[in-house]
Formats: structure tokens, C-alpha cells, sequence
């Protein structure tokens, strides 16, 4: 199954990135879409594939090896979009080899707490697993769904059946449309259901979609396949942007920010598999295949990339830019005031807030 996943990808990822509309000066009614690619390693974004792993067995294929090689042999090779963004006005941020530092702020370094901490501005640390539980924090999707602007405006499409409570959908009355995780087409189904939601519903406002298939194969050790998501994703978000591009309602109002919830280990042999800190791995550590005490060093890294209205590149300064600047970055590409959402947010990350 997982080899003729990889063939489909190779046979239809695109050899160049759509065309980009270079971002225009803000105009009313701005719009949002928002890609997370959960677990995606700044490692790969930047570097490309990891020779050590392409060449054990274990995590890929001897079969794939040397179309692996051939195929995303850079990070701009495994995620052309995404890459081509910066020289069309937006940015691309994370890469460590280059001194830029991204992280995430809360202190579990796996999903739920990233996800609600890109949310909502702020790390909970009383939210220490994934099990589903409602999410007593708002989220800013749920804040713009309360405003007469936004009010029915608001969508999310996720792989993975926890959303509902992290968005806390009864409560928020944002539409979650969540499948079961670890169903490896229901990726497919996703990327369809938002394409098809973006095409229609002429409306909408604001876009999630959250892609899980990055984070299931990462932890089946199946290296191949994870840069066949990764590529697999890249166009996938080429195509948003490109029909985003194509739609007078959507063309010149929107900006897209694509990144992930949480990074993965970075020692040398199976720690990519896993990700958490050490305080994730002692309260659970029957959930990871590695005994590791100190957790996984290097999950805590994430990146970002943004394009449109508002987005700009600029000195980050030395600081790490966080996760929990994302939820203000969003609202203030919208147009809203942040701080009306929660004034001890994280403040926007220095590449937005007009020109």
C-alpha cells in the first residue's frame, strides 16, 4: 500500500510550482487559509531528504532509495511551493542551519498542545495529552465566528478526530469536518472536501485544513513516505493558492500561512520517529516505541511560511519567533484588531502587519 502511495505521488507531483500572484496592497474584506502539515521537521522544509535515513532499510526501502534520491534531493525539491514563496513577496522562516529559530512554547511538544497553543495565542499547561476533551480556551477561529463579519464564514477541514474538540466545535459553532486518524486516504478525501469548500462556498472567509499524513507515516518509521506526504501537501497548498488566485472574491485578499504543530527528534537513528519533551514522555511513556527519559530534543522547532496582503519579509531579530505569535500573525492579515482577542497573546510575528 505505502509503495503505491509513493508511485501516485511521484507520478503526479507537479515538476513546477503554479504560478504566484505576488502580494498586493490589503483590500476590504481580506481573507485567511491556513495549512498545518502536523509534525513536519524543519529538517526536511530546509535540507531535504536525510541521507542517514534514506540509506537504512528500516526507514526506507531499498526499493525507493534511489528514486527518493533522484526525486527530493533538497528541500526546494520536496516542497517547490512552499520554497518559491519568498521570492514572490512572502516568506519562508525556520531554518535553522540559517540562524532562524522557531518553537513552539508549551511544554508537551506533541499535537494538542500545539495546536491549541497556535490557536489561541497562549501554551496550556494543563493540556498534557491527546486524549478529547473539550477545549476550555477559544480558539481565534471561534472569536472571528462570533463577529458579524465572520459569523458562518469560518471553516475547518482536519485528518484527525480530535479537532472537534480542540476547536471546540458545539461551543464555537465553527463546521469541523475531522476523520479518524491513522486512515491514510482519508488525507485524499480532506485535500477534495477543502478544495471543493473554497471552490463554492463564495462566502467563506476563513480556511483551515489540517494534514495529518506527515505525522502517521513519521511514526510507522516509513521515511519514504513522508516525503511523498510532504510533496504530496506542497502541491496540495500550490493549488489552494493557485484557485484562491483565480477567484475575484479570494484574489488580492488573501494570505496563506503554512506550518506545523510540532518538530521531531533529531538524534541520530529512530528518535525522528517520536516527538515530545521529557515531561511528555514521564507522564506517558507507554505511548512512544523509544524509551528515552529525556524526551526527544528538537520537537519543540517548527517553521512557517506566509504570502499576501500584509505579509512582508523583515529582520526577525534575534529573538526565536513561537507558536503562539500565529493566532495574532492570522487576525492582524484579516485586518483585526488582536489584542481585542486576547491582549496577552502572542504579539504577530515581525512579517506581518501591512507595508
Amino acid at each position: 500500500m505505502h509503495r503505491i502511495v509513493l508511485a501516485l505521488a511521484l507520478l503526479f507531483a507537479p515538476a513546477l510550482a503554479p504560478e504566484l500572484a505576488r502580494a498586493e496592497a490589503p483590500a476590504a474584506g481580506q481573507r485567511l487559509i491556513l495549512v498545518t502539515m502536523d509534525g513536519t521537521r524543519w529538517q526536511e522544509v530546509f535540507r531535504g531528504p536525510d541521507k542517514a535515513l534514506v540509506a537504512e532499510p528500516k526507514f526506507t526501502h531499498p526499493d525507493w532509495k534511489e528514486t527518493v534520491e533522484k526525486a527530493w534531493s533538497t528541500g526546494a525539491a520536496v516542497m517547490p511551493f512552499v520554497h518559491s514563496l519568498p521570492a514572490a513577496g512572502g516568506v519562508l522562516y525556520g531554518n535553522r542551519d540559517a540562524g532562524e529559530c522557531m518553537r513552539v512554547t508549551n511544554p508537551m511538544w506533541f499535537s494538542y498542545p500545539g495546536y491549541n497553543e497556535l490557536l489561541t495565542g497562549r501554551p496550556d499547561p494543563a493540556i498534557t495529552s491527546n486524549d478529547k476533551i473539550w477545549n476550555r480556551n477559544t480558539t481565534f477561529l471561534e472569536w472571528l465566528n462570533r463577529r458579524p463579519a465572520f459569523a458562518g464564514h469560518v471553516r475547518m477541514y482536519g485528518t484527525w478526530d480530535v479537532f472537534p474538540y480542540i476547536i471546540n466545535d458545539k461551543r464555537s459553532g465553527v463546521p469541523v469536518n475531522a476523520e479518524s486518524a491513522g486512515a491514510h486516504p482519508t488525507e485524499t478525501r480532506t485535500m477534495r472536501d477543502a478544495q471543493a469548500a473554497l471552490r463554492s462556498a463564495a462566502d467563506m472567509r476563513v480556511l483551515y485544513v489540517a494534514l495529518g499524513d506527515t505525522d502517521e507515516f513519521a511514526h510507522e518509521g516509513d521515511y519514504a513516505q513522508v516525503l511523498a506526504a510532504m510533496n504530496r501537501d506542497d502541491d496540495f497548498i500550490a493549488e489552494l493558492w493557485r484557485m484562491a488566485q483565480a477567484d475575484p472574491a479570494w484574489r488580492g485578499r488573501t494570505t496563506l500561512i503554512v506550518t506545523t504543530d510540532h518538530g521531531r527528534g533529531a538524534k541520530p537513528g529512530a528518535a525522528w520517529t517520536e516527538h515530545g519533551s521529557a515531561a511528555a514522555w514521564k507522564l506517558a511513556p507507554a505511548d512512544y516505541t523509544i524509551a528515552d527519559p529525556e524526551g526527544f530534543p528538537g520537537s519543540d522547532a517548527i517553521w512557517l511560511a506566509a504570502i499576501g496582503p500584509g505579509v512582508r519579509p523583515a529582520a526577525a531579530g534575534t529573538d526565536c519567533l513561537t507558536q503562539s505569535q500565529i493566532a495574532a500573525s492570522a487576525l492582524t492579515a484579516l485586518g483585526e484588531d488582536w489584542k481585542a482577542f486576547d491582549a496577552g497573546a502572542g504579539a504577530p510575528l515581525p512579517f506581518f502587519g501591512g507595508r
